[in-house]
């Protein structure tokens, strides 16, 4: 698809007006989005005046032309409709102090333009129309005031737009795109940046991660009860004490993501070490539905290989996580497998990185979205490209590379884990769609 609009689009959008057309109908033959069409008309419509349209009728837009009983308001003897009713006159509005232009009510809903009104050839009113050639002409200028100061010409320019921005639709930041591409691109971030908002890439500054508006929701309801005894010996106090005690220990930081209130949610478990973050679906934000994934967990995994896993998990108060021995003990053989503790009340920073991390989900599933519809294909698979997104703390290495070199490829292919190629890494809601 072409980045921009040419002359042909626009003769094509011209057409589909006059054909009396619908935005979208005109978007799907252009294979456009109807967004991008109704901004080219409305940006590039121009403005015809009721006085110098051209017309066999009397140019007279006065809202009160089919009532007005008015005569000679003009006062001039030359005025060959004199003894007629001003509103057969084009002139006499000049003079008229109750003169009031009638606006038509269709330029402010789609398609914005009268080109394919059926009243046109005897409507008075003010009109707006597109104008293929005109519109052309008016993007040429705009392009070329706006492409002044770049040290690209047309064809570097169009070989760096088809790199950046695919990759900044699939929601991959502009770091991350020059540091995997920085033998192609040879520009700093700075000026991608800045053709992002000079719009002078096919991509806009909206499709940024970063700009993504966040919808505020109310607060939620009382917390469920949950016996406190659950706690003991596991504050974040104990946490720290044990941590000194064994100072070789990785840590795992689990939270909860969710959806649509009472619907299905995501347990995440984030890796310190290596900064990968698992996902599991669970039907209901209930302890029920944390010790049935641990469970299923023990199934896949050793006792060895959970426990090299998940040797400590720090997590918040939720009653989600109000049954910690069902996450320590293998029931089978009675064997304390993991250490569970708790952040201190309204201390969820103490696990920061696994609540930044969700950052990433939710460039993919926006909050507010439900999760009803997934399946656990559909969360392992954006993980996946979340774990496969290289990270600057990282040295640009991905999380999933550390994790592999540390647990060994094996236990990476029981978890489900598959490394996704940079190029197609997708960080919008299109890998779920």
């Amino acid at each position: 698809m072409a980045k921009h609009l040419d002359l042909n689009d626009r003769i094509a959008i011209q057409s589909g007006l006059k054909e009396g057309k619908s935005i979208a109908a005109i978007a799907n033959e252009l294979n456009r989005n109807k967004a991008t069409i109704s901004r080219e008309i409305r940006s590039k419509r121009l403005y015809h005046d009721f006085k110098d349209i051209p017309s066999i009728q009397a140019r007279n837009a006065c809202i009160n032309r089919y009532q007005c009983k008015i005569k000679e308001n003009c006062k001039s003897p030359t005025c060959f409709k004199r003894q007629k009713n001003c509103r057969l006159c084009g002139q006499c509005i000049n003079f008229c102090d109750l003169f009031k232009e009638e606006k038509c009510p269709e330029h402010e809903i789609p398609p914005y333009v009268c080109n394919g009104c059926k009243k046109k050839p005897r409507c008075t009113l003010s009109k707006w129309l597109y104008d293929s050639k005109k519109a052309q002409g008016k993007y040429e200028i705009v392009l070329s005031e706006s492409r002044q100061g770049i040290g690209l010409n047309e064809t570097e320019l169009d070989a760096l737009d088809k790199i950046v921005s695919p990759l900044l639709k699939q929601g991959q930041s502009v770091r991350r795109i020059c540091a995997n591409r920085a033998s192609t691109i040879m520009l700093s971030e700075k000026t991608i940046y800045n053709y992002l908002h000079q719009n002078i890439l096919s991509a806009d500054k909206f499709d940024l991660a970063r700009t993504v508006g966040r919808k505020i929701f109310k607060k939620a309801g009382p917390p469920m009860l949950v016996d406190k005894k659950c706690r003991q010996g596991r504050t974040y106090e104990d946490f720290v004490r044990y941590l000194e005690q064994h100072p070789d220990t990785s840590v795992n930081e689990m939270d909860t993501v969710e959806g649509k209130r009472g619907g299905k949610v995501i347990l995440t478990i984030f890796f310190r070490n290596c900064g990968l973050q698992l996902g599991f679906l669970r039907d209901r934000n209930t302890s029920a539905s944390v010790t049935d994934t641990f469970q299923k967990l023990s199934t896949v995994l050793t006792s060895e290989e959970f426990s090299t896993l998940f040797p400590v998990i720090l997590t918040d108060r939720g009653s989600e996580f109000s049954n910690p021995l069902a996450v320590e003990i293998d029931f089978e053989t009675g064997e304390l497998l993991s250490k569970v503790f708790y952040c201190d009340p309204q201390n969820t920073n103490q696990k920061s990185r696994c609540e930044r991390n969700h950052e990433f989900i939710r460039l993919i599933i926006p909050k507010g979205r439900s999760f009803d519809h997934l399946e656990q294909k559909h969360i392992t698979l954006m993980m996946n490209h979340i774990n496969s997104y290289g990270r600057d703390m990282f040295n640009g290495k991905s999380p999933m590379e550390l994790f592999e070199g540390l647990y060994g490829s094996e236990i990476t292919k029981k978890l489900g884990l598959i490394r996704i190629e940079p190029d197609n890494i997708i960080l919008k809601p299109e890998l779920l769609r």
